[in-house]
Formats: C-alpha cells, structure tokens, sequence
C-alpha cells in the first residue's frame, strides 16, 4: 500500500498546531541545560508532552534515569525517533540537542495521531536518549535489545547547512589515572614519583604518535587533574583521551597504540597506571534507501538539502551503535549560517534562535512524513532492510 498523498499535508498540519508546545519546549530545554544522564528537567518535560497525547512512557529505562520509551499504537511497522537533550560543559547547548529532543517528541505525536486518523495500525515510539555528548544512552538501549523489535530508526540534527546520510567516526573515551608519590618538591625531590611527568610524558609520546595516523584518525585529550601544590611532587594525576577513526579494525589498533603510550610514560616515570575506559561509539552505518526518501521529502517541504550517502563526517555519535542495529537514518537541518563552529558559544546561541525554532518545526514535519512512508509502503521497508543485511 502506498501512502496516500493528503497524509503528508495532514502531519504538515498537525506539526502546525503543535509548533507553539515544541518551540517552548526546545527553548526550556536550552535554558535549562543540564549534563548526560543528568538531565531530569528535559527528559521529564518529553515525557510529559507525550503523556498528554495518549503516549505510553517507560522510564527509568536501561538502567538510566534520564532515559525513556514513548509508545502509541500497536502492532508492525515500529518505527521510532531519537530524542537527545545532554548539554555540553560550559557552553550549553552548543551542539542543539535542545532541538533535536523537541523535533522528535513532534514528529512521534503528530505521525501517532494521523496514522490513527488513517485508521493504519503500526506502532509509533519516542526514545528519550541521554548522555550523547559523553558516555552514549542510546548504547545500553541496543545493548539490552530494545531495538529488536523496531523496523526503522529517524533522527536528526542541527547544523550549519541540510543534509541527508553519511556516515561518521568511531570514538572511545581512555582515562589514564597515574598514581605516583608526593614529596617535598625542593627538600626532597628524589623521594617522590612524579605522576604529573607521566601525564605529560603521555601527551608527548601520543604527539609524536599523530604524525603516523592516517587522515581520518582523531586523538584529543585533556588533564582532568594535575597535582595539588607546586611544592609537592604530585602522587596523582590524570587525563582524559578520546581515540577516533572510521575503520573499527583500524581504531581497535589505535586504541592499543595509545593506551602503549601511557604505559610507556608510566615505565619512564615509575608511576602506576590504570585506564578506565567509556563504551564505543560506532560508525553511522549508511542506508540509501532511507537517505533516497529522506531527501525526496524535504523536497516535498520546499528544504534545499545536499545527498551526503557515502561521505565520512568527522565526528561521533551513538547515533551510530543504533544503526549498526537497523536500518537508520539522520536528517541535518540547518540552523545557523555555514561555518559557525559547533561545540561553540555561536552555536548554542543559534540553537534558540529564529531559525532554529523554524527548524524544530521543519524537522518535525520531515521525520514524521518519512515516518509515514515507511509505514504506508511495507515495500520501502524491505528494501532498507535488504540494504542493511547486504552491507
């Protein structure tokens, strides 16, 4: 069966009369910005909008507080949208996932409502997914099996221009703890072992490590702590790295690379060290087929957007574990003029902007029509699904 044209215009319509709820949602969140697996305020205000169109929620869910599952109607297709709403430390919301969770909670009322108003059975989730900025909610929710039984996954994000597909890096957060011994730093110097020497000792061996990477590698860290006085030789410090590349038999030898690094830096210094380390991101595993429709329906809604099927982005998302899962797709909307910098004070500022209020809208309209295709055209859905298998 192939969705009936009026269905598009009805969600169109219904987004519109949602749009004053959505915008002051996304814009409570923006103002309210709380850190991964902290967010109570957020997550319990897309709850709460949900409950009050008829949506079933499930939370705490995977083990986490801020996590939940919003469920209406029964039945296959599943489809469900991702709904993200961690802030970044110090700046905010500088990544708009205020955007991202208000667009999602938009398209899963408005697809719920005209499917039933269509009298199509299928059922229609929200997952509320927290902590996407550090240790990866959407990670435990496939990891326990909650998208066994789903068809298809949408989301999106906020960006500096419109894009559908692509794919991205894996990443993987190291903490390398080093634990030395303090001493007079003037009197008695060579009574202590230096655990700072060997945080810096491990910056400049993973350095000197980056000019033999190749192109699509990322490796960043910070000193999350570095000593208490300069008069004491620091028996404890520590950093934090985050290991980046595109392919996973490639970033598993990395990853081994640069935990080598600090173990050097702790044999060189005599320091202990122990390396904590935060579950894997994976690669956004690209699927044509929805990307095809993605980009037909922002032609539909008047939204110039670029096919970015088979492009890597330079970033990380546990978007990715997800669609390593099931057929997923992404849509970028623009929300501030090309070449603001994301994780930035501009961006957060545009994520409450005009056009970004513009974008929840759109954005809930776009995942919503994309929705309903999927569940008017059981064809379409087996295509995904073969295209996923096949890759």
């Amino acid at each position: 069966m192939i969705i009936a044209p009026d269905m598009g215009r009805d969600i169109q319509g219904y987004v519109d009369t949602l749009a004053p709820a959505l915008i002051d949602l996304s814009h409570r969140i923006h103002a309210n910005p709380e850190l991964g697996l902290r967010e109570t305020k957020a997550s319990a205000w897309c709850a709460e909008l949900l409950r009050s169109y008829g949506f079933e929620v499930v939370s705490p869910l995977a083990g986490m507080a801020t996590a939940f599952r919003a469920s209406k109607g029964a039945g296959r297709p599943a489809v469900s949208f991702l709904a993200e709403y961690d802030a970044l430390p110090g700046v905010g919301h500088a990544c708009g996932h205020n955007v991202i969770g208000a667009s999602a909670v938009g398209a899963g009322i408005a697809l719920a409502a005209v499917l039933e108003k269509a009298g199509l059975g299928a059922t229609v989730i929200v997952d509320g997914t927290p902590a996407e900025e550090t240790v990866g909610g959407k990670i435990p929710l496939v990891e326990q099996g909650l998208y066994k039984d789903i068809d298809a996954v949408i989301s999106m994000h906020p960006d500096t221009r419109s894009s559908v597909g692509g794919t991205c890096l894996a990443v993987k957060s190291l903490v390398f703890s080093f634990h030395g011994k303090s001493a007079h730093a003037a009197a008695e110097p060579e009574k202590g072992i230096n655990a700072l020497d060997a945080v810096i000792q491990t910056f400049n061996n993973i350095n000197a490590l980056r000019q033999h990477v190749k192109p699509d590698a990322r490796l960043h860290g910070i000193v999350t702590q570095g000593g208490r006085a300069s008069n004491i030789v620091p028996d404890f410090a520590q950093a934090e790295f985050s290991v980046r590349a595109a392919d996973m038999g490639y970033f598993r030898d990395l990853l081994e690379r640069v935990r080598n690094c600090a173990r050097a830096a702790a044999t060189a210094t005599g320091a202990r060290l122990d390396i904590a380390e935060e579950p894997t991101f994976e690669p956004a595993k690209d699927n044509r087929t929805l990307s095809r429709l993605g980009l037909e329906v922002l032609a539909e809604l008047s939204i110039p957007a670029e096919d970015h099927s088979g492009r890597l982005q330079p970033a990380s998302t546990d978007f990715g574990n997800v669609s390593q899962a099931l057929p997923a797709v992404a849509f970028s909307l623009k929300i501030a003029p090309f070449g603001t910098v994301c994780h930035h004070a501009d961006f957060a500022r545009a994520a409450a902007s005009t056009e970004a209020d513009a974008c929840v809208v759109s954005a809930a309209k776009a995942m919503a029509i994309l929705g309903a295709r999927l569940v008017g055209n059981p064809e379409v859905l087996k295509e995904a699904w073969a295209e996923f298998r096949q890759e």
